[in-house]
């Protein structure tokens, strides 16, 4: 018996969406209502929406240009040899090109005359030289297209980390700014486009190349044959803009659902909702909904079809009739006497070479069209995040006996109310400071000046005598251990992620000290290969922690450093009562040797700090120890200790 199927409410072209009918969902209830059909999506904020459609012929032409340059910039940044080569094979294939055409002129009337024996005789250098200008340019475009294969992972790579250098160089500051992710994801397509670049402005200029050695050829025999090549190729170059148009139509209406689609498919087959999915029957709707988004983009593909055949049934109907006149117009020249029968053939095969160049210049220009609209972004984005990367100063920090905020305040970019109002404050080696308020009170903020990770936008922040405003960022972060709410599940063996580019100068026995502090010890110890086991479930031989055990690696990771400053921000949200005990044992018994500061909300653990300062909409609103905050009338300490207590 066959289970029935949830079927699409949008219709699709032939039989497209029957692939993968085999697939069996489970039965819906007799009765039961069909879900709704997914919504229409559409990014209306796409800065480059309907970019083509908007674009005129003038604006494709400018921007072009502007596109190979930037091209080359990145292509002669990376790889001068590989670059010059190219140009160099592009040159010298549009050089064989006119010395083919101009071969074969000389050719054919030789090859006309009365005896064939004496003309064939008296044409073989010409051909023998057509011959080999034809090999040198198929070799010369050969040579380049192994350049080009050299050069492309370059940019590519170049392109990327220049981005994700730019990324951790700069500014916290500069992720806080109005639209920040939106241009790195602009910027980073243009990365990805980098990938295939400089190949497409290869075609494109080769196109380029060859058409120009093709009419000026026909200049240099006749002047009318230029004018006679245009009519051949004009048609089809228009025809071919019309259809690029098409083209991207289609692409710029199916981009919404392809992206959202791309990202649901991620969801859909990880194993971090295999649990969710089945346990909550989600299955069965969550497949409609994929299988309707892959129905709505076949059937815009397919309707884009035809609009596509028209153009291209008229352009190549217009061509041919160009073409047939322009093969008239080359019989009657001859005819006339105007022109010799060798000429007009030459005309023949020069038109066919233009040809085959516009219709590889019409569809590159459309594709370094759109490079260039995503370079540009990413051209723009280099520059304003270089503008941004963390340089303040040359000041050395060292390893501070107290930090000392002096009326330290910060406002966040394109905010009005400070996240931090103006804060003195005192912190000394040896204490453990408690970082105390309800979300929102500025303590990842404070948290931030404390370590250098941000400036104070009004007031200082200084470790000891040095104002960490103008101190080199590097030296302040280097006596820092931090464990934010946050912390990453690098795809790194256990022993990297405890070290993490850290010096190894005693070996595995400090990483195994700092994994025993924070009881990881015989977690790590049952991993297949202990410190060298891959921590990646996703990647073949990798293995995955839990939740809490990631917050000990955390942990380790900051305790192996060593730090003079050790900052935990809800270090153990996700530990077990022991593991929370451990650690912050572990953090008393180190307080001596450095400035210790946590934040957390489970208020039972602040009692082990020296001190607890309580924040609240960005200012101060008491401190002192624990116990006596508590026991004054009116504490906010009090209040939310008291609440924790009723839960």
């Amino acid at each position: 018996m066959t289970t029935p199927r949830n079927q699409s409410t949008v219709p699709a072209c032939d039989d497209a969406s029957r692939l993968g009918e085999d697939v069996s969902l489970p039965a819906a209830r007799p009765g039961a209502p069909q879900p709704s059909a997914p919504p229409e999506l559409d990014y209306n904020g796409r800065k480059h929406r309907r970019a083509m459609d908007d674009a005129t012929l003038w604006d494709m032409a400018r921007r072009i240009p502007a596109a190979l340059g930037q091209t080359a910039r990145l292509a002669w940044s990376v790889d001068r040899r590989m670059a010059l080569t190219i140009v160099v094979c592009q040159l010298l294939s549009g050089i064989g090109t006119a010395v083919m055409l101009s071969a074969v002129a000389k050719a054919l009337p030789q090859l006309m005359s009365a005896d064939p024996a004496v003309g064939l005789a008296r044409a073989w250098p010409a051909l023998t030289v057509a011959v080999v200008a034809m090999a040198t340019g198929a070799a010369m475009w050969i040579l380049a297209d192994w350049a080009t294969r050299r050069l492309n992972p370059q940019i590519a790579s170049a392109a990327d980390l220049r981005l994700v250098d730019l990324h951790m160089r700069a500014e916290l500051a500069a992720y806080d700014t109005e639209g920040f992710s939106d241009r790195s994801q602009a910027a980073e397509i243009g990365a990805l486009r980098a990938v295939d670049v400089a190949d497409d402005a290869k075609t494109l200029t080769n196109g380029l190349v060859q058409l120009a050695s093709a009419a000026a050829v026909l200049t240099s025999l006749h002047p009318v044959l230029l004018g006679v090549l245009l009519l051949s190729v004009v048609p089809r170059g228009l025809g071919g803009v019309i259809a690029a148009r098409v083209d991207y139509r289609v692409h710029d209406q199916t981009i919404s659902a392809r992206n959202v689609r791309g990202m649901m498919r991620w969801w859909l087959t990880t194993a971090d909702l295999a649990e969710e999915v089945r346990a909550n029957t989600m299955r069965g709707y969550l497949h409609f909904w994929y299988r309707s988004m892959c129905d709505r983009v076949v059937l815009r593909e397919c309707a884009g079809a035809r609009p596509y055949l028209r153009i291209t049934l008229l352009a190549a109907s217009l061509g041919g009739l160009f073409t047939l006149g322009m093969w008239a117009s080359l019989a009657g020249l001859v005819l006339a006497g105007a022109m010799t029968t060798a000429i007009a053939g030459t005309a023949v095969v020069a038109s066919q070479t233009a040809g085959r160049a516009l219709n590889a210049i019409i569809r590159y220009s459309t594709v370094m069209f759109h490079h260039g609209l995503y370079l540009a972004d990413y051209y723009t984005f280099v520059d304003e995040v270089h503008a941004m990367t963390t340089s303040r100063g040359d000041a050395r920090a060292t390893a501070p006996q107290q930090i000392r905020l002096d009326s330290a305040s910060y406002t966040y970019p394109g905010k009005e109310t400070a996240a931090v109002q103006p804060i003195t404050l005192t912190l000394n080696r040896g204490e453990v400071v408690a970082l105390v308020g309800e979300n929102g009170a500025g303590k990842s903020t404070l948290i931030r000046m404390l370590t250098g990770l941000t400036v104070p936008t009004d007031g200082t922040v200084r470790w000891d005598g040095t104002d960490l405003a103008t101190a080199d960022a590097e030296s302040v972060w280097r006596h820092v251990g931090l464990v934010p709410q946050k912390n990453g599940h690098w795809p790194l063996a256990a022993r990297e992620n405890i070290t993490l580019g850290q010096p190894r100068e005693h070996g595995d026995e400090r990483i195994w000290d700092a994994a025993e502090r924070v009881g990881m010890t015989k977690a790590l110890r049952e991993l297949p290969m202990e410190l060298d086991t891959l921590l990646a479930r996703s990647v073949w031989g990798g293995h995955e922690l839990s939740g809490g055990q990631w917050q000990r690696l955390a942990c380790a990771r900051a305790m192996y450093r060593e730090p003079a400053v050790l900052v935990l921000d809800e270090p153990t949200s996700e530990m077990d009562a022991r593991g929370e005990h451990q650690i912050f044992r572990e953090l008393r018994a180190m307080a001596p040797d450095r400035i210790t500061v946590v934040v957390t909300h489970r208020l039972d653990n602040v009692r082990m700090a020296d001190r607890v300062i309580v924040l609240d909409q960005g200012a101060v609103r008491e401190q002192g120890p624990f116990d006596e905050l508590v026991e004054v009338e009116g504490s906010l300490l009090g209040e939310l200790y008291a609440l924790a207590q009723d839960r």
